[in-house]
């Protein structure tokens, strides 16, 4: 009985580790875009309210891509369960290069689309609407990098290596916090300050989404 007891808080906190690594990688991309409210509500309503209109369409790509993350997680985790954790890696090579691709094909529509989507969300051409479009035209180069981090948690969930792609997550976040600022105020890049933040942050995530892949995927015993 006790070994049951024993085996089943095991299993419980398995679970919970699985689901506080996913719970935070998917609250990256809303966590950017908090930063970016708190220090862009200082240049003014417009800057504010085309943040909010370009923050939307992001979050909507955001979570158009997540089917990258959790079908790589079923993927993997088959692998994993059945021993072969090379194979389960290999669900995170093949889910990268095809989050590569589609985040490819997402910015070229978004930029192709970038005026009418933001001119839709606004009501109408305006200030609120340039505001908007020039953020989302920056900010949607980052979408790549977004769809690399949710295809890094969906292999390494996985292989329940739950506590990495936390670390990698707030490492993201760290530097958008410090350099939002930064780059809106003292260096003087305004509402398009806190885009390039994102995309730094983003890109960050992924190469060391990728470095961990690289790693496991030249590891004899993976």
């Amino acid at each position: 009985m006790g070994d049951l007891t024993a085996a089943e808080g095991a299993s419980t906190r398995r679970l919970l580790s699985l689901a506080v690594s996913a719970f935070v990688v998917l609250a990256a991309e809303p966590l950017y875009l908090l930063v970016d409210t708190a220090v862009v509500g200082h240049l003014g309503a417009v800057p504010l309210a085309g943040l909010g209109v370009a923050g939307a369409v992001m979050s909507v790509l955001t979570i158009i891509g997540t089917f990258v993350e959790y079908g790589t997680t079923g993927r993997a985790a088959r692998w994993f369960g059945a021993g072969r954790v090379d194979a389960a890696v290999n669900e995170g090579v093949q889910a990268s290069w095809l989050a590569g691709v589609i985040g490819l094909v997402i910015v070229a529509v978004g930029e192709a689309l970038a005026g009418p989507l933001t001119t839709l969300l606004a009501g109408g051409a305006g200030p609120t609407q340039h505001a908007a479009e020039s953020w989302f035209r920056i900010a949607v180069l980052g979408m790549p990098g977004v769809l690399l981090v949710l295809a890094g948690n969906g292999w390494m969930r996985g292989v329940q290596r739950t506590a990495e792609p936390v670390r990698i997550v707030l490492i993201a976040n760290a530097l958008s916090a410090v350099a939002s600022p930064v780059l809106v105020y003292p260096l003087g890049m305004g509402l398009e300050g806190s885009a390039v933040a994102n995309i730094a942050a983003q890109t960050v995530g992924a190469v060391l989404f990728l470095r961990a892949l690289r790693r496991a995927a030249g590891s004899p015993g993976r």
